[in-house]
């Protein structure tokens, strides 16, 4: 069982992290262009095949650092914000029964999903979420990225993650009473 879980955990963090990364690599590019900041792109990055950006000046670079972590946050946000709400209006062990004769009816039954499932990718975005915290703290602390960004990402992985042991909690007492 725990061999399948991590199995199925390897396999949710797939798609979170593509998304994250196309998120933090158009931030940069959108914040470039909107702020018409110069910048060049070398061949020799991290690792000699990954290519590196560089700006002209510090605060060019700290200002479209600033917009990329946004939309990274904004993606990370949305990815999670998607799964709880899955997990709390479409959870198969607690949906709503008019809400699920309404799915069936509108052939969107598709839209309900075992615990198995949600758990699965609310822990990974969840995880993806909090790793973007503490990347946005770390680059607060250097001084790279603004603190209210930070901020703002703690007290939202806070309560997304309130949210989510809410739902838990709810499943928790659903498996109690079945047995």
């Amino acid at each position: 069982m725990v061999a399948k879980s991590l199995v199925k955990l390897i396999d949710e963090t797939i798609i979170p992290v593509l998304v994250l990364i196309v998120a933090k690599m158009v931030g940069l590019y959108a914040a470039s262009l909107a702020f018409n900041l110069p910048f060049e792109i070398k061949t020799q990055g991290f690792l000699n095949f990954l290519p590196a950006i560089n700006f002209s000046n510090m605060a060019d670079y700290t200002l479209a650092e600033n917009y990329s972590n946004l939309a990274m946050l904004i993606v990370a946000s949305l990815g999670t914000i998607f799964v709880l709400v899955r997990a709390h209006f479409f959870h198969a062990s607690h949906i709503h029964p008019n809400l699920h004769a309404r799915l069936v009816r509108l052939n969107l039954d598709s839209l309900i999903a075992p615990s198995y499932h949600l758990y699965h990718q609310a822990t990974i975005w969840l995880i993806f979420l909090w790793l973007t915290v503490g990347f946005l703290i770390l680059s607060s602390v250097l001084g790279t990225t603004y603190p209210q960004i930070a901020i703002i990402a703690f007290v939202v992985a806070a309560n997304f993650s309130w949210v989510f042991a809410l739902d838990v909690e709810k499943e928790v007492e659903i498996s109690r009473e079945t047995v």
